[in-house]
């Protein structure tokens, strides 16, 4: 009976597990639609069916991509809704919603203006090699902005990450 039970709970698990051939799909169907100018309704509910999908299922970029659909997707307009979703996927380390909250923090309209916030967060970002949360951390330094010290050596750094990225972006595309 013991041996019974534990197969069933290994059975749910495993089928709860996202498919190899369907897991990560959620931005690679998201982004086309982010490039029309209207996308049709039918399309943006299915992409937004399957990146809530992904999302439930832990997937932490696939719930900064369902915030998306709360900021502007098909008319939709509702950062109150987004801004959740995008933190905690910041919280797992997905470095674009790290980026977008410290560009919001630093001048947009969804977040309360905090350039410490910002900061933060840019550097977060950095750390994942996002390259413009580095090329606004390299311009910062060079400028004394976001609370930092004019610091031109700092500058080169960050910009020397950024060349970095560029090469390996570059070998990985050929």
């Amino acid at each position: 009976m013991r041996h019974r039970i534990c197969q069933t709970l290994l059975f749910v698990c495993v089928a709860s597990l996202p498919l190899p051939g369907v897991a990560g799909e959620c931005r690679s169907l998201l982004h086309p639609l982010l490039l029309q100018a209207e996308p049709a309704t039918a399309d943006i509910a299915t992409v937004r069916t399957l990146c809530a999908r992904e999302a439930d299922q832990g997937d932490a970029d696939a719930t900064y991509q369902l915030a998306l659909f709360s900021l502007g997707l098909g008319g939709n307009w509702h950062p109150d809704e987004a801004v959740p979703l995008i933190r905690s996927a910041a919280d797992q380390g997905v470095t674009e919603a790290q980026y977008w909250l410290a560009w919001q923090s630093e001048s947009g309209p969804a977040l309360p203006h905090d350039p410490a916030v910002a900061l933060s967060w840019y550097e977060k970002a950095a750390a994942g090699r996002h390259r413009l949360a580095l090329q606004r951390l390299a311009e910062a330094s060079e400028r004394g902005e976001l609370g930092l010290p004019v610091d031109p050596r700092k500058a080169l750094e960050y910009r020397a990450q950024i060349r970095r990225c560029d090469e390996e972006n570059a070998r990985a595309s050929r």
